[in-house]
């Protein structure tokens, strides 16, 4: 049957309404389903924003309403045919937004390891209050963390505990011990490394008394102090004691000294870190 011009125009536009109508029932039905487009290639940066979860630290202590946030990098020989550890990095001080992913580049290297930031939480915290984070919070760190990283496991299939490590500076190292004494499943079922720098060690002290933890290997870094850091003084008595406990119980466990670095964690260390996470031999003149 043959058209008229008038009816070609009619049936041509019903076919792009249609088609129209059938592109933004897609695009409301992927919102609703909560679909999020990633590209799982080299170098790619991944963020995810969790706004359900607690306000971080970062959040309670600025004032601002900002969704909890987990930014990962993928490595640059990112294959999804081969199996990726992840690096995790936690900041010192309120722990940050959670977009600093290049700190744990900077440890580990920009190959083979799949390296995420994660904010610091507390279950409770006023301007008043220590920022510390210590046991009282273990529940609410153990659930977001729970969270944030099965979202990043989801979008990452790859990901493997082999060579995983967890870790962090300062605060990021108490709560890294934190999640280690409080036995947590999920991070001990997913991770094999844990590293504190600068943190985390009277925590760290009862972790240690625990025989599951003799498949895990543990490193602590901490500065001469120097510079007369006040109240941390002591945590190289602790580190000391603790190596000392690691040694007669047989633990994988090693403590690096940082001199002349106080209360920091310079890049120079950020890389014998790194050493010690791909499992490379560690210069002598660094050990203790």
């Amino acid at each position: 049957m043959a058209y008229k011009n008038s009816e070609w125009r009619c049936l041509f536009s019903n076919m792009k309404n249609a088609s129209g109508m059938l592109a933004l029932t897609l695009l409301v039905t992927a919102w609703a389903c909560g679909a999020e487009v990633v590209k799982l290639e080299a170098n790619a940066i991944l963020r995810f924003e969790f706004p359900d979860l607690p306000d971080t630290l970062a959040t309670m202590d600025s004032g601002e309403k900002q969704p909890a946030r987990l930014t990962a990098q993928l490595p640059e020989n990112y294959s999804r045919d081969g199996k990726s550890p992840l690096c995790i990095y936690l900041d010192g001080g309120d722990g940050g937004r959670g977009d600093k992913q290049g700190i744990a580049r900077a440890i580990v290297g920009s190959r083979d390891f799949v390296c995420v930031n994660l904010p610091l939480f507390k279950r409770a915290y006023n301007t008043n209050d220590s920022a510390l984070v210590s046991v009282d919070d273990y529940q609410t760190v153990s659930h977001a963390y729970r969270v944030m990283l099965q979202k990043l496991f989801n979008t990452v299939p790859n990901s493997t505990p082999a060579r995983s490590a967890f870790g962090g500076f300062s605060n990021g190292a108490h709560t890294t011990a934190l999640l280690v004494a409080g036995q947590d499943e999920f991070i001990l079922h997913h991770f094999q490394a844990f590293y504190m720098v600068e943190g985390g060690a009277p925590l760290a002290a009862n972790a240690l008394q625990k025989h599951s933890l003799k498949q895990y290997r543990f490193l602590f870094l901490h500065g001469d102090y120097t510079d007369n850091t006040p109240g941390i003084e002591g945590w190289g008595f602790i580190n000391h004691a603790i190596e000392r406990f690691a040694d007669a119980e047989k633990l994988n466990f090693t403590t690096i000294l940082m001199p002349k670095t106080g209360h920091a964690f310079p890049p120079k260390y950020m890389a014998v870190a790194g050493q010690w996470i791909r499992g490379e031999k560690l210069p002598n003149t660094e050990k203790e």
